[in-house]
């Protein structure tokens, strides 16, 4: 990241941006602390919006608050994605196949541009949040919203952090381009059990990379993006 960040007069938004950034480039490491004070003066703001953009980032799992302490930031726990994707794992199908007949011209015309749209992106960051907001399309017609709520909240903080490094590697991107279009062509075709299977397929597929990039070396995850130049 450069000397500072564009515009503060955006408020607590742009401070939390920034700081995101610093976190996703792995130039705030997790278990660094996160001195409040000093962090205003650099940025040029008052502590006020400054500890709003860390209670933002603390929502999503980013920054860990700490009482008459200041806060840290979150480090990567394995078990913790393992288990965010053994929940999409097992949810993400249910709803989907209760999604897939009650899915309209309009509904489908949506997912269609959000993989045009992550055709056209290069940035990495916005592929992580159009990935997000796919698999949230896909599911959007289902009748059982309250989970959809709880597959909505994985998609949060450090499961964000993993998909951006694994969309960092090189050649995943196009595999994981050809998943989202079998399934969206699986159901527009109304095939509820292939569609179902390729998803649940694919919540697999993305948790053995992830597994296989934070695990085989032990390589922290400021460590690995500092190799792969970010």
């Amino acid at each position: 990241m450069g000397e500072t960040f564009v515009n503060y007069g955006d408020g607590p938004r742009a401070i939390y941006e920034e700081l995101k950034q610093r976190i996703i480039a792995g130039e705030l490491e997790g278990g660094s602390e996160l001195k409040i004070m000093p962090l205003a003066d650099e940025l040029g703001v008052s502590i006020v919006p400054v500890r709003e953009a860390i209670r933002i980032l603390a929502a999503e799992d980013l920054i860990i608050l700490r009482p008459r302490r200041s806060p840290i930031v979150a480090k990567i726990d394995r078990r913790d994605l393992l288990e965010i994707n053994r929940i999409r794992e097992v949810l993400e199908p249910v709803v989907l196949e209760d999604a897939v007949p009650r899915h309209t011209p309009e509904t489908l015309a949506e997912c269609e541009s959000l993989l045009e749209q992550d055709h056209r992106c290069n940035d990495l960051w916005e592929k992580v949040e159009l990935n997000r907001r796919f698999h949230l399309e896909l599911l959007a017609p289902s009748s059982f919203k309250r989970t959809q709520s709880i597959i909505s909240d994985q998609y949060v903080g450090l499961a964000r952090l993993t998909h951006f490094l694994v969309m960092n590697e090189p050649g995943l991107i196009d595999p994981h381009h050809r998943e989202h279009e079998a399934i969206l062509a699986a159901v527009t075709r109304a095939d509820i059990s292939f569609a179902v299977g390729l998803l649940g397929e694919h919540i697999r597929q993305a948790t053995e990379r992830a597994r296989h990039l934070l695990n085989e070396s032990g390589t922290s995850y400021g460590e690995r993006l500092q190799t792969t130049g970010h």
